[in-house]
């Protein structure tokens, strides 16, 4: 369900439904299926995402490898064991959630000292990172699966982050159009060369996210 870049999501009860269904990107397998079952809890509590993160950490080691970035499954991810950053991570955090029962949005963001380096003529690395959005309790909070942070002080209707932009809500990467880390640097720097960030609200501006 991804209504383009920096377009937000109609919080209405279908949209839980909506997000209860995963992407091409996102689909199960038997592994996955096997893990959320054997994951213990009601889907309404906030215990069901922490032993899924638990999980996750123990059983899964870090490949700094761009050649794979974006480019795989959560059915890929979990059969190889490996996971290339934030996006892999919260691919699969999301499919499993999603098999909990809990509706869950995956978030794309920008480090907002990486688009004042870009505007300013800077050449840096693209920076970003992948958060999810669960709906627990008829609330929407805020996950960052590789930080292992839980916001529930959160306000979904804000893009400002503290330290970054969202700039994409969706089921996952796959349905941005984004496949390869070439294609997600070359979305970032188009949407923020020229961008105003000034129409950013600033609701969330004082999360403690300090990941780089």
């Amino acid at each position: 369900m991804f209504n383009g870049f920096f377009y937000n999501i109609d919080y209405t009860e279908d949209v839980k439904e909506e997000f209860l269904r995963n992407g091409k990107q996102t689909l199960p397998n038997d592994k996955i299926s096997n893990i959320a079952n054997n994951i213990q809890g009601d889907n309404c509590s906030i215990i069901v995402i922490n032993r899924i993160l638990y999980w996750m950490r123990n059983n899964l080691k870090y490949e700094n490898n761009n050649s794979i970035k974006f480019k795989r499954t959560a059915s890929q991810i979990i059969n190889s064991g490996i996971y290339t950053g934030c996006s892999d991570f919260a691919l699969l955090f999301e499919t499993i959630a999603r098999e909990k029962g809990i509706p869950t949005i995956h978030l794309q963001t920008v480090r907002k000292r990486f688009v004042e380096d870009l505007q300013n003529g800077i050449q840096t690395a693209t920076k970003g990172h992948h958060f999810c959005e669960c709906c627990m309790n008829n609330k929407w909070i805020l996950i960052d699966p590789l930080g292992d942070k839980i916001l529930q002080d959160y306000n979904n209707k804000d893009f400002n982050l503290g330290q970054y932009f969202v700039f994409s809500k969706s089921t996952d990467i796959f349905e941005t159009g984004i496949k390869c880390v070439k294609e997600n640097n070359d979305v970032i720097r188009d949407l923020f060369l020229k961008f105003n960030t000034k129409n950013f609200h600033r609701a969330n501006v004082d999360i403690e996210i300090t990941r780089e």
